[in-house]
């Protein structure tokens, strides 16, 4: 593993009581021509990308940001066509690929101590395996993995891996239909499991969830639509920011993020007290003009420093680089907890 040095420019601006520090970092060795994965674990932010290697696949790499420094990484052996996919459980920080071979299947790797990862294998139980042409989504509850991905027809299948064992729902996810080569993507929200994806027109998202855990398709909701012009997968992720009122303090909220045709970054807000989705600005500070081409990916977590509770909201994107790959970058609010 190589050490690299990153620049930060840090500026600090006050939300709600407290303090509250905006960083920006970008990787210069970080190259690609995908959009970046993003967890956290063992309150370390992790990032994952498609490296530059290869002509049809590329070799994975990873990053782990702790203070004000970065450990890179490659994980031996991996190969993807598409973006990565990256969530921690309590236990293990796991990835997957999308290897180059006929079958489209869907690979996983486990990390113990985030910083190396093994070959778990295919996505499959029993009965079927997970096929997908796109980046295939992770979202980590307690001992439990989450996954879900478009399949080659467009429909969006889903699994969930308990103690080594994957189960894949027989059926895909009702009314979620979305272009074969756009993954959708996954978050945890007060108990409940959402998952957002593309509609295969790119002018709008779609939004369903069901409460955990997720017995059958049955227990998927009605998709909600968000008007939302798109080229790319959508992003979700549960934030801490202000909340309204005279005295404001910090709380969780659930956001939808997605790549514009103008290369900016748009967010959308879960309201649970309605059952709606609003138009927000964006949680975490970002340079004007044209951001990225590719997906976004952001999440937050909590840890304690110095037994003080302080929160932290990550956002990635791929922004300018050389041809058609992208330097990585990314940008965190760190502040004091609810």
């Amino acid at each position: 593993m190589s050490r690299l040095t990153t620049s930060f420019i840090a500026g600090v601006f006050a939300i709600f009581a407290g303090y509250c520090l905006s960083s920006a970092a970008e990787v210069p060795e970080a190259l690609s021509r995908e959009g970046p994965a993003l967890a956290n674990f063992n309150d370390v932010t992790v990032l994952a990308w498609a490296g530059l290697e290869g002509v049809e696949a590329h070799e994975v790499h990873y990053a782990t940001f702790n203070g004000n420094s970065t450990a890179v990484g490659k994980i031996p052996g991996a190969l993807t066509v598409s973006a990565p996919g990256l969530a921690s459980t309590a236990q293990s920080l796991y990835l997957a690929t999308t290897p180059p071979d006929a079958d489209h299947s869907v690979d996983l790797y486990a990390s113990n101590d985030g910083a190396t990862f093994n070959a778990v294998g295919p996505l499959c139980d029993v009965n079927r395996c997970a096929r997908t042409l796109a980046a295939p989504a992770l979202a980590g509850q307690g001992a439990i993995l989450h996954a879900a991905w478009s399949t080659p027809n467009g429909a969006i299948g889903y699994a969930t891996y308990i103690n080594g064992v994957w189960s894949i729902a027989a059926q895909p996810i009702p009314n979620a239909r979305t272009r074969p080569g756009t993954g959708p993507t996954l978050a945890l929200y007060q108990n409940r499991l959402y998952v957002a994806w593309l509609a295969p027109d790119g002018q709008s998202v779609s939004v369903t969830s069901a409460a955990l855990p997720v017995s059958s398709s049955a227990s998927w909701g009605q998709p909600i639509q968000i008007t939302a012009q798109s080229h790319v997968a959508p992003a979700l992720g549960v934030l801490t920011v202000p909340s309204a009122g005279p005295n404001p303090a910090a709380q969780q909220a659930l956001f939808l993020g997605w790549t514009t045709p103008d290369l900016t970054i748009k967010f959308a807000r879960w309201d649970p007290q309605v059952a709606q989705w609003g138009t927000s600005a964006s949680p975490i500070p970002l340079p004007p003009g044209p951001l990225t081409s590719q997906a976004v990916a952001f999440n937050g977590f909590t840890h304690e420093v110095n037994q003080e509770c302080i929160f932290r909201n990550d956002l990635a994107y791929t922004g300018d680089g050389f041809g058609h790959h992208h330097r990585l970058n990314l940008r965190q609010v760190t502040g004091g907890c609810p």
